[in-house]
């Protein structure tokens, strides 16, 4: 691990920045540590820019869906408006 202080680390960001990719970086102010850990960016997939896919878990949880569907242990129903009336009890 190599340990910075502050100053050091102000000097040249970019240098920790892509050493933390490499091993760990912290940076060390007044009696803190602050581990620089990174993590890959997550690209939102819709062309829209909706939020719910910035969650990365919405999107496994549509690849394990599609996963199961593939397998045979998942079905897709289109839902026509009878069907619609049928689940709603009207």
């Amino acid at each position: 691990m190599t340990t910075i202080n502050s100053h050091v680390f102000s000097e040249n960001p970019i240098h920790y920045l892509n050493l933390a990719v490499k091993e760990d970086v912290a940076v060390k102010r007044g009696k803190m540590l602050f581990r620089i850990t990174p993590e890959p960016l997550f690209e939102n997939i819709s062309p829209s820019g909706d939020p719910y896919w910035d969650d990365p878990r919405n999107v496994q949880d549509l690849k394990d869906y599609d996963k199961l569907r593939a397998e045979g242990k998942m079905e897709f129903v289109r839902l026509t408006p009878e069907l619609q009336k049928e689940l709603l009890g009207l």
